[in-house]
Formats: structure tokens, C-alpha cells, sequence
């Protein structure tokens, strides 16, 4: 992983287009942008690995990253520009469910857990956005065992 230099201002014009943060004033939507900071991953590099406990979410400001789980690993889902990974151990503080690997070159904003947890402190329609996130991604995971499950069962 290496890391990029961007100015606030381009990380609050990339986070303004994230549904997480969409819900943001620009004041607040700065205030997240300046805590932030840039990462950048090759192919084939770990974003998280799981099992470990998942200190950072990664906001996926270019390419894609595979999320993977199982041994073998077993790829159930990708998440492209403006979509969030790494939360679910974020805010579980549990380890993470799944790993997530760059399938491409990834550029991200990394917002690390206690300023994450700093964020949703002083803005609460944050911890809302992240609710609804959490749904989506249980309702997926869901999905995915069902789809495994019913190809192997």
C-alpha cells in the first residue's frame, strides 16, 4: 500500500458523491475530508485481511476491489467507485468476515476507526447512513449464502 497526496478540498468532492456521506452539509462533509486520508493498493494487494481486526474503512475513489472468503477464497462480492468496504469491522469491532483484495489499481479515502467513530459522534446522520449500509450488507450476505447453498445443496 502506498499512500497519495491529495488536498481536503479534492477528498471532500469525492466523498460528496458517496451515499454514506451524501447526506452531509459542506461543512461537515470537510471536517470528515481533512481526517481522512489517502491510500493506494496494486492488484492483488489486501485492503483487509480476514480474520484481522478491521481498524480502517476505505471509501473506493477509483477501481475495484474483490471481497473474498473461504478457504479456498471465494469471491461474493466487488465494490467499485463511491461504494464503501471495510465498515462492517469498523463498527462491529469484530474481525473482519471477509478479505478484501484490489482486483485493480484502487485509489481510496481511508478514514481510521477512532476518527470514524469521531465523525459519527458529531454527526449523527452519519451513524444513520451507516445503519442502512449495514442492512444492505446483511441482506446481501444473506443472498449470497442462499445462492451458495442452493448451488451446492
Amino acid at each position: 500500500m502506498k499512500t497519495d497526496v491529495t488536498s481536503t478540498l479534492e477528498r471532500t468532492l469525492a466523498l460528496r458523491s458517496v451515499p454514506l456521506f451524501s447526506d452531509l452539509e459542506p461543512a461537515d462533509l470537510y471536517a470528515v475530508a481533512a481526517v481522512a486520508e489517502d491510500a493506494a493498493f496494486a492488484p492483488g494487494e489486501y485492503l483487509g485481511v480476514a480474520g484481522d481486526l478491521g481498524e480502517d474503512l476505505h471509501v473506493v475513489v477509483r477501481g475495484t476491489v474483490r471481497v473474498e472468503h473461504g478457504d479456498p477464497p471465494h469471491e461474493f462480492a466487488r465494490r467499485g467507485e463511491g461504494e464503501v468496504v471495510g465498515e462492517m469491522s469498523v463498527v462491529s469491532r469484530s474481525p473482519r468476515a471477509a478479505s478484501l483484495v484490489a482486483h485493480t489499481d484502487v485509489r481510496t479515502i481511508r478514514l481510521s476507526r477512532p476518527r470514524f467513530e469521531s465523525v459519527v459522534r458529531d454527526r449523527p446522520s452519519v451513524g444513520l447512513s451507516v445503519m442502512r449500509l449495514l442492512a444492505d450488507r446483511a441482506t446481501e450476505a444473506t443472498r449470497s449464502h442462499e445462492e451458495t447453498t442452493a448451488h451446492h445443496g
